[in-house]
């Protein structure tokens, strides 16, 4: 298998993991609230990458760029380092853990469907990248299939509310750092970039608790039971820890408009464990959402990854002259 076709099963395989966060956070939000959850998650998450970070420069398996550096010369990448922890990891988390006192797992997952088109966008903004009218109408499309979710007359949820755009906004936290962590990684490797954001989410969120003097030792909760137990484990070990690094090794072999694309699988992945782990309820209109989001995302990224036959056009140029 080579380069490119690893970094595709990679996107692939982060695409279906990332479906399940608010699976897997729905014990645990059941004896905590979402900021300390998500404390505990991105604490337990950098001292996972610490220890990678430790064995794997040790043995020579991580790979070891630049030093990331504290100090006045190197404040950009600081500062964009604690964005991507802040904003990209420890907003999306919390945000999205919030949106469950108000929508069901399976209406997380398909709003944070749309973070392929989300990250596109920023490209648009930040970039440059242009969309063409085939991606507006596919993203025009993704919308329409969330407001088909939200309107569902038979959903838990009653119709429109305010954890759809509490939800809306932890895809767009994410989106909004995808490019500087792709940029951040490639400058001092997957590894130790994620743990960085890591450290900066736990710090930041840590103060933001203790700000707010919510319980801290609610956090204990997570050893009432085995279930919560694994749920931390997933979360902070495998999904927040080992997830990333192979998000970021996805990125750096099929680029962030190909890992994102990878993505659409999300609300996949969503739906099928809400319904079996959570016991949703599965309707024609539930249904109608989520192939309508999942058919315009594929969509929008397959019109947008069309590039123009350059070595054809060169070759036809060429005969066009020696016709002439």
């Amino acid at each position: 298998m080579n380069r490119t076709a690893m970094g595709w099963a990679a996107a692939i395989f982060v695409g279906l993991l990332w479906g399940i966060p608010w699976i897997v956070g729905t014990p645990i939000l059941e004896v905590m609230d979402p900021q300390v959850l998500v404390w505990a998650r991105y604490t337990v998450a950098f001292m996972t990458l610490a220890i990678i970070l430790k064995v794997g420069t040790a043995t020579g398996k991580v790979e070891k760029k630049c030093e990331f550096k504290l100090n006045w010369a190197n404040r950009h990448d600081i500062i964009w380092t604690a964005a991507c922890g802040i904003i990209g990891q420890g907003a999306f988390s919390f945000f999205s853990f919030l949106s469950l006192d108000y929508i069901t797992a399976s209406e997380n997952g398909v709003i944070q469907g749309l973070i392929p088109i989300l990250i596109l966008t920023v490209g648009f903004v930040r970039h440059g990248a242009r969309f063409n009218t085939l991606q507006m109408v596919s993203a025009l499309g993704a919308f329409v299939g969330v407001a088909i979710l939200v309107m569902d007359p038979s959903s838990e949820t009653n119709g429109f509310n305010i954890g759809h755009l509490i939800c809306f906004a932890s895809a767009a936290s994410f989106a909004t750092m995808a490019y500087a962590r792709a940029e951040l990684a490639q400058k001092y490797g997957s590894v130790a970039t994620m743990f960085h954001q890591f450290v900066f989410a736990s710090l930041g969120f840590g103060m933001y608790l203790v700000f707010t003097g919510a319980d801290l030792s609610s956090a204990l909760g997570i050893f009432s039971s085995p279930l919560r137990i694994a749920c931390i484990t997933i979360l902070g070990v495998g999904i927040s820890g080992i997830s990333y690094l192979v998000y970021i090794y996805a990125m750096e072999r099929v680029g962030v408009d190909g890992t994102g694309m990878a993505l659409n699988l999300m609300p996949l992945s969503s739906f099928i464990l809400a319904v079996f782990a959570l016991g949703e309820a599965v309707t024609p209109m539930r249904l109608l959402a989520i192939m309508v989001v999942i058919g315009s995302m594929m969509m929008f990224m397959k019109v947008g990854n069309k590039k123009p036959d350059v070595e054809a056009e060169t070759r036809n140029t060429k005969l066009k002259v020696q016709k002439a």
